[in-house]
């Protein structure tokens, strides 16, 4: 019903062989995938395009005219653009991805194009987009819920605890924050089923990665899921070090700083945040996990 409600899935698609873009406009339409709603043959007026049309999937090469492919894509996620990115190329440096991925990229596709690999690795990350504005439409229906009735209790799920604890920590609607959800509550499954038995974050990604991409996939994708959540933990460590900043004594803070971070790592990010060559704060997925798991499980 939820899905049923969402319009036609967007792309803007850039790369400077117009043959490439046609392959993959053609692609997206015979395959239902959405709508491409632009093709640029160059990377000189993208940020602004894409900031104007705001397109839920953005496909772009790595090396273009002008404008390389990773200065645009970090400049339109520092911009605050919240859509997915895929990018192509031909490069297959193992610095050169990790750059790109560093960049706030979603996914790397090698070239020459393989058309089964591209609409797997597009129809994945549709299912991302879609289960994000899922997500986002709970969360409106969870906060009117609160406002129509403030002192009404309400015994939540795991899943709608998660929610709010996302929302406060702003990362609602992050790259890497639906597979960190799924993380969480195979988790609290595991515990469940056997308390006693330690789980592998490993193993545990393993397991979210195959059961959304399939066996053929797994091992790349487990990859760049894993980078997705370092760095969405990383954006709560740096919302909760803003709020820090402006409020010691803020209730946000309070809550999450030392139960979610090492409290060291956390005013180290303050520091970055008032210096920015000042040491950035680490973060400890583990700790991050487990003070989640603490809040929602009673």
């Amino acid at each position: 019903m939820i899905k049923g409600a969402f319009m036609e899935i967007t792309f803007i698609i850039i790369d400077d062989d117009i043959a490439i873009c046609k392959i993959l406009e053609q692609t997206i339409k015979k395959n239902q995938l959405g709508k491409v709603i632009s093709i640029l043959t160059t990377g000189k007026d993208a940020e602004d395009i894409i900031a104007e049309l705001n397109p839920d999937i953005v496909l772009i090469d790595l090396l273009l005219p002008e404008v390389d492919g990773i200065e645009i894509v970090k400049n339109t996620v520092n911009k605050g653009y919240s859509g997915k990115i895929i990018m192509l190329s031909q490069v297959e440096e193992v610095e050169m991805i990790s750059n790109a991925y560093k960049s706030g990229i979603f996914f790397y596709l090698n070239k020459p194009i393989n058309i089964i690999e591209t609409v797997s690795v597009i129809n994945n990350v549709k299912k991302q987009v879609e289960l994000e504005k899922s997500i986002s439409m709970i969360k409106s229906v969870v906060f009117q819920e609160k406002v129509n009735d403030a002192k009404r209790e309400v015994e939540y799920s795991h899943e709608e605890k998660l929610i709010h604890i996302f929302s406060d920590i702003d990362i609602v609607g992050t790259a890497g924050v639906d597979e960190l959800k799924l993380v969480i509550l195979e988790i609290i499954n595991k515990k469940q089923t056997n308390p006693s038995k330690p789980y592998q974050l490993k193993e545990i990604y393993m397991e979210v990665a195959k059961s959304l991409y399939g066996d053929s996939l797994v091992l790349i994708n487990f990859r760049s899921m894993e980078q997705r959540i370092r760095r969405t933990i990383t954006k709560a460590m740096t919302s909760i070090a803003s709020l820090g900043i402006n409020d010691i004594n803020n209730t946000i803070y309070k809550e999450y700083a030392s139960s979610l971070f090492e409290i060291k790592q956390v005013e180290q990010e303050m520091k970055h945040l008032k210096n920015s060559l000042a040491s950035q704060g680490k973060i400890n997925t583990k700790k991050f996990i487990e003070g989640i798991l603490i809040k929602i499980v009673k």
